[in-house]
């Protein structure tokens, strides 16, 4: 779903500044991210939100393209990143209020799935056929490198809680980095099909997510992997780790899946609705926003005393 149908825009190799649209929260949208106590969406026709609410309701901002936005990214309540189709890369200052567009120096028809901000200045952005992208100065200037041979696609990278940093893509693709990305190292794969997530979990331990259900679990900073039964052969989106402990797993056909422990075991949950999902938050008062084919739905997040639903 992160390289979904293109929009229009994308399409036609055309661009401009996003229209206005009465409709925008409804429409496809692909990552959610906080700043701050701010949320803050993206996704399709360069759709931008931004709820001071925990998502509640919803306003849509000026934005400089009407290429699709795949991922978006804060490093700070103020600064962020969101890149998407046509090679596009915006930068915020203000908490998604106004968006600047970058030079990314990439082809039309690149296609960048997910942005990491490390600090105001520093981010890296990663997409199809391998591209990987860093910036130093706040994303004046942008350096392609190339953390791995293969030109596979790059569709998550994620920061865990000591500071590492992880890849994951297609073919089986997963790198690790303990330097803050100047030095990529590749991770043994459990299988070789494409993961779309990487879900850090209590103590270190890692839970990698990806087709028909696939999704892995490591005690060891991912040199073994275990894996894991699921209960539906459905593409894994997303997965989040909550507040209270549970795990989610969420994809297509409103297939959840839930677990009680740390992704040891997966339950089947279905909250309603069968659109897919493409990203998950939690917001601060429990709750679950998912970002997806329909836009923007709150979920009453499962408990730990709660069973799914069938």
């Amino acid at each position: 779903m992160r390289a979904s149908t293109p929009a229009p825009a994308d399409t036609l190799g055309q661009d401009g500044p996003a229209e206005p649209a009465p409709l925008a929260s409804k429409s496809l949208l692909l990552s959610i991210a906080p700043a701050g106590q701010r949320l803050v969406v993206c996704g399709e026709r360069g759709h931008i939100l931004l709820s001071d609410d925990q998502g509640v309701t919803w306003r849509q901002v000026a934005v400089p393209t009407r290429a699709t936005l795949t991922a978006v990214h804060f490093a700070d309540p103020t600064h962020g990143f969101a890149v998407g189709h046509l090679g596009t890369i915006l930068r915020t200052a203000d908490a998604g209020e106004t968006w600047q567009k970058l030079p990314s120096g990439l082809e039309r028809d690149a296609v960048l799935l997910d942005v990491l901000a490390l600090s105001p200045n520093d981010a890296i952005a990663v997409g199809a056929y391998g591209l990987y992208l860093r910036t130093h100065d706040a994303g004046a200037t942008w350096t392609r490198e190339e953390p791995q041979a293969e030109q596979y696609h790059f569709n998550r990278i994620v920061r865990t809680a000591d500071g590492a940093l992880f890849l994951v893509g297609e073919a089986g693709t997963i790198l690790r980095s303990l330097d803050g990305g100047a030095s990529w190292e590749p991770v043994p794969a459990p299988y070789e099909g494409s993961f779309f997530g990487l879900v850090p979990l209590a103590d270190g331990q890692l839970l990698v997510h990806g087709l028909r259900g696939r999704a892995f679990r490591s005690t060891n900073g991912g040199a073994g992997w275990q894996p894991v039964a699921t209960p539906v052969p459905t593409l894994l989106m997303h997965g989040l780790r909550l507040r209270n402990g549970l795990v989610v797993l969420a994809g297509q056909s409103g297939n959840f899946f839930v677990s009680r422990d740390q992704g040891r075991t997966f339950e089947l949950w279905r909250p309603g609705g069968s659109e897919g999902v493409a990203s998950l938050f939690e917001t601060a008062d429990g709750s679950l926003l998912a970002t997806g084919e329909k836009g923007l739905r709150r979920i009453v997040a499962p408990t730990l005393q709660s069973a799914p639903t069938p």
